[in-house]
């Protein structure tokens, strides 16, 4: 192969895994100084390990060394959290102080809300009562000081503030929704909408959705727009589930499945619901291949998104609360089973949901479900234990042919030798293999509650699992990232990992300073070679 015109080797390094051209390096000098100073190679090797839901320009004007630290990101992830891996804990960093006052505290921007790392890791998402702010971290090993990138002020009335949904829609954009909950019985007057229009109850709850497109181009000015503004009166007691994908929002509110288009112009957004599409004791609603699914206990309900028919926004107010009749049509959704020898013991426990994002385009998805302890032995070849684990299923869609779908179990896991019970959420790692965060509580100086952190990862083939289908979880994170003094009381609201940067983003509840506090942390030492 050295014999070859350095034109034609590019062209065979660039179609090799990750490792395999880090293998090569190491053969001699010669392949390794020709490709760790090539950015075709290693822009190549990114852009194929790079999902749908990856911020492409977060790597614009990325040198050829910081182009590979982030190709090697998850090589470098997976060998600090293999078994038996006792890792150093990183030293966190903060956000720039933004004024004189808040020099002399350690939190430069205390009433944060939400938080959220982009995938890619070089942009963070911030939001407070009055400002949506994107942050620039820098490429992957840089330790410079976090520099406002972008900001919009924010039209919220009220503190209760969530990042609802997050989505990478192209190379250099972003669509966002903020989840507001009003705790006032009457909207305000710039909302345009008089009291008589609505009926407010003691039941009654007023959320409101602000959705926001964030353009991060690699090149010019980075911006932030709003796209609209949705304020839905309901009934509902239990957490709403959201997502989106294009112009549509899917909101899963109690047993109604709500639909909002969104358009650049007020007079063309529209709305539509169905009450029945989910069940009572949890759900969760994504968008796949054009249909939109609501997954509860009893398994997967389904329709096409051509087959709906809507009512315009107007001024943007909708009422469902119970009693209230469906807007539009949405056709009778087409459903996908749990095993039967599932839906009994899932019924009642089905909040904890968990979909394996980003959902291929074409090909099948996963999620998981939280099972109690069991009465009865799981069918083959998953076994039967006696603690709370989590089953995933694997639902194989066609689109053309829904009748032809599948809705199988496919592995169940748990963390038998930690002492926690419920992931926080998935991320994706190499191609098959998955990370898990985990929370867990534990009592300290006589009951102050803490939370801890851990990271599972598993299919990973270079550590192959014990035999059978209950895994353990792998790594413990809690020791890089816990901070503060003991007698704190601590606890997190938000975590963001992202291998290929290898940044993690924690935002922290201090319960004892009334203040919520952002850390960032780089987990991975670059003077080391992979």
């Amino acid at each position: 192969m050295k014999k070859l015109p350095i034109e034609l080797q590019t062209l065979i390094v660039k179609e090799l895994p990750t490792r395999d051209i880090c293998r090569l390096q190491q053969t001699c000098k010669a392949f390794y100084d020709s490709i760790e100073s090539n950015p075709e190679v290693w822009r190549e090797c990114l852009r194929r390990q790079c999902s749908t839901d990856v911020l492409w320009s977060s790597f614009s004007g990325f040198t050829a060394s910081e182009l590979r630290r982030a190709c090697t990101g998850t090589l470098r992830f997976k060998h600090r959290y293999r078994p038996g891996g006792h890792s150093k804990p990183p030293i966190p960093r903060l956000l720039p102080y933004n004024n004189q006052q808040s020099q002399g505290s350690d939190n430069p921007y205390p009433e944060i809300q939400a938080t959220f790392l982009i995938p890619g890791g070089r942009f963070l998402i911030t939001v407070d009562k009055k400002w949506l702010r994107v942050w620039d971290l820098g490429p992957p090993g840089s330790l410079v000081e976090p520099c406002e990138s972008a900001s919009r002020e924010l039209n919220c009335t009220d503190k209760a503030l969530e990042i609802a949904d997050v989505v990478v829609t192209g190379k250099d954009m972003v669509h966002l929704l903020i989840q507001e909950w009003y705790s006032e019985p009457t909207l305000p007057q710039s909302f345009g909408i008089d009291r008589s229009e609505y009926n407010y109850s003691h039941w009654t709850t007023f959320t409101l959705f602000h959705r926001f497109e964030i353009r991060l181009p690699g090149r010019g000015q980075h911006s932030v727009r709003e796209l609209g503004r949705l304020c839905v009166l309901h009934s509902s007691v239990s957490d709403i589930c959201t997502t989106q994908d294009g112009p549509i929002v899917a909101l899963g509110i109690g047993e109604r499945v709500l639909l909002w288009g969104t358009s650049d112009s007020p007079d063309k957004s529209w709305v539509a619901s169905r009450t029945g599409c989910g069940g009572t004791d949890g759900q969760d609603v994504f968008l796949h291949q054009g249909y939109a699914f609501i997954v509860d206990s009893d398994g997967l309900s389904g329709f096409d998104l051509t087959g709906i028919t809507h009512r315009p926004v107007g001024k943007g107010l909708v009422d469902i609360q119970y009693g209230t009749p469906d807007i539009g049509h949405i056709p009778t959704p087409q459903k996908w089973s749990h095993q039967q020898d599932f839906q009994n013991t899932l019924r009642g426990w089905a909040s904890d949901f968990m979909l394996h994002k980003p959902p291929a385009e074409g090909g099948p998805l996963f999620y998981d479900i939280r099972l109690p302890q069991l009465g009865a032995a799981l069918p083959q070849p998953l076994t039967y234990e006696s603690h709370d684990s989590y089953l995933q299923f694997c639902f194989s869609f066609h689109p053309d042919n829904p009748s032809a779908s599948s809705l199988i179990p496919t592995k169940r896991y748990m963390t038998a030798s930690q002492p926690c019970d419920t992931p926080h959420f998935h991320f994706a790692l190499d191609e098959g293999v998955r990370g898990y965060i985990w929370y867990d509580y534990f009592s300290v100086n006589g009951g102050v509650e803490r939370r801890n952190i851990f990271v599972s990862i598993l299919d990973d083939p270079d550590f192959p699992e014990p035999s059978g289908s209950i895994f353990e979880g792998l790594g413990d994170f809690s020791e890089m990232i816990v901070t503060g003094p003991i007698p704190e009381s601590t606890r997190v609201l938000h975590i963001s990992v992202c291998p290929l940067s290898g940044r993690v983003v924690v935002l922290w509840d201090r319960e004892s300073k009334n203040d919520r506090l952002v850390e960032i942390f780089d987990l991975y030492d670059f003077s080391l070679t992979t």
